[in-house]
């Protein structure tokens, strides 16, 4: 009976020390829990910190890029119209403060700079700013900032070929037929450009130098001439000294001696959406046939005209704030006929930039030949023709064609000679000629011409 009571003992106090020291384990392990609970908190907090506040900045710097972006296009929109640096400023930070950033007020900074030329400049925004935070200041000390940078470009309206009173664009080389000729004989025929250059896009084809530009040889000939301190340019490498009837140097190698390409390029065709109408001699503009138009007054707006215009007899057309766009045809006057035309300007044109439909997409423009269209455009001088504005035929050939020597034109007094035919502005056409008794004179000037609307992009 003992031994079996002194077993019963033993078995009992290996039990119980077993438990005991169960026991001691669990309250040890027990404070390490709540050790790795504590430090796992702190990392819950961490990524709780990491997904609020950080998505709070990505959100706060994607609108302070918006402010940045804003401000520098509303600089680079005052610049390109002409206003200063100062306005420039000031219409940026009105932006940046309608939107919250004002420099030096709620932990926000702010700088600019520019860089400009005579074509246009850029302007760089550089804006700070600091994001108050929820978590993420509980494992991070620092100021919890971003920095975004804005760059807008202004692009000013530069006519093409600014200065070029006529633009050759032929290349006799190439396709044949002269850039620049006096046709016709007659004793005051020629070609005469003034306060301005004259451009050939050609190079010559043989010795004789009579491709490119092709001068009367008749000494009773106006010939072909610009006014004293301009130039006739070619891209043509040929030395045109001792040619008679013109204006001598000629400077060669424009372009590296390369032709240019259509300057008018990125100008679609114009398009009419209805078509015209006619009460009493009056027109109204839209789609036409050439041969349903006749003298009396256009009202403003774009005329897409299929076939020839044509005007005979003392008839004239009054035609202010017009487009006259030849689709397949051309212009032809006979008799004493006559045409006064100005191209739209900001205070007569129709429509909204940039639909080819609207008139304001095309200000300056004054007579548009489709791209393809090879006809002719006459500019006749017995009926004292005025054009204001630029005629631009990429394939078409501009002429003057009369019979009568140089008269009183009372839209160009001021002219030379008071020319009967006279272009206030710039022809950019494939070929230029002056035919028989008629003279081909044009004056450049730039505030009447066709520009491409200025532009503002962000380039960063």
């Amino acid at each position: 009976m003992l031994a079996e009571s002194g077993v019963a003992s033993q078995k009992t106090l290996a039990m119980t020390t077993r438990i005991m020291k169960s026991t001691q384990r669990t309250k040890g392990e027990s404070g390490q829990v709540i050790i790795l609970l504590a430090l796992l908190m702190i990392v819950l907090l961490g990524f709780a910190g990491l997904a609020i506040d950080g998505g709070n900045l990505l959100t706060q710097r994607r609108r302070g890029q918006n402010a940045a972006d804003n401000g520098a296009l509303a600089y680079a929109l005052k610049r390109n119209l002409g206003q200063n640096d100062s306005t420039g400023a000031t219409a940026m930070n009105t932006i940046l403060s309608s939107n919250g950033y004002v420099n030096g007020q709620a932990n926000t900074s702010t700088s600019y700079s520019t860089t400009t030329s005579s074509s246009g400049g850029t302007v760089t925004l550089v804006l700070t700013s600091t994001v108050p935070t929820a978590f993420i200041h509980i494992v991070y000390n620092g100021p919890v900032q971003y920095t975004v940078q804005a760059q807008a470009q202004w692009i000013s309206s530069i006519a093409p070929m600014a200065g070029f009173a006529i633009v050759g664009m032929s290349n006799c080389a190439a396709v044949g037929g002269n850039t620049i000729d006096v046709t016709g004989g007659g004793n005051s025929g020629g070609i005469n450009v003034h306060n301005g250059d004259m451009f050939v896009n050609s190079t010559e084809t043989n010795s004789s130098n009579d491709c490119a530009i092709d001068p009367p040889t008749s000494a009773n000939n106006t010939g072909i001439t610009v006014d004293n301190g301009f130039s006739i340019v070619s891209v043509g490498g040929y030395n045109y000294s001792g040619v008679q009837n013109m204006t001598q140097p000629i400077t060669t190698g424009y372009n590296n001696g390369v032709p240019i390409t259509d300057p008018l390029a990125g100008l679609s065709e114009p398009t009419c959406t209805s078509n015209g109408t006619s009460a009493n001699g009056v027109y109204q503009p839209g789609n036409w046939n050439g041969s349903n138009l006749g003298a009396g007054t256009f009202q403003p707006g774009i005329y897409c005209i299929t076939g020839d215009l044509t005007l005979s007899g003392q008839n004239a057309i009054t035609a202010n704030g017009v487009v006259l766009y030849f689709i397949n045809g051309g212009m032809r006057f006979t008799g004493q006929a006559g045409i006064t035309l100005s191209a739209p300007t900001s205070s007569n044109c129709l429509g909204t930039f940039p639909a080819t439909s609207a008139s304001c997409t095309y200000q300056g423009m004054a007579i548009f030949v489709a791209r393809t269209n090879t006809s002719t455009i006459e500019i006749r001088g017995n009926g004292g023709s005025a054009v204001t504005g630029t005629i631009y035929g990429l394939s078409a050939t501009v002429q003057a064609r009369g019979g009568g020597s140089d008269g009183t034109n009372v839209n160009c007094p001021n002219l030379p000679n008071n020319e009967e035919t006279c272009i206030i502005g710039q022809v950019i056409a494939a070929h230029a000629y002056g035919n028989g008794n008629g003279s081909l004179d044009v004056t450049y000037q730039e505030p009447v011409v066709y520009h491409p609307p200025p532009t503002i992009r962000l380039t960063k």
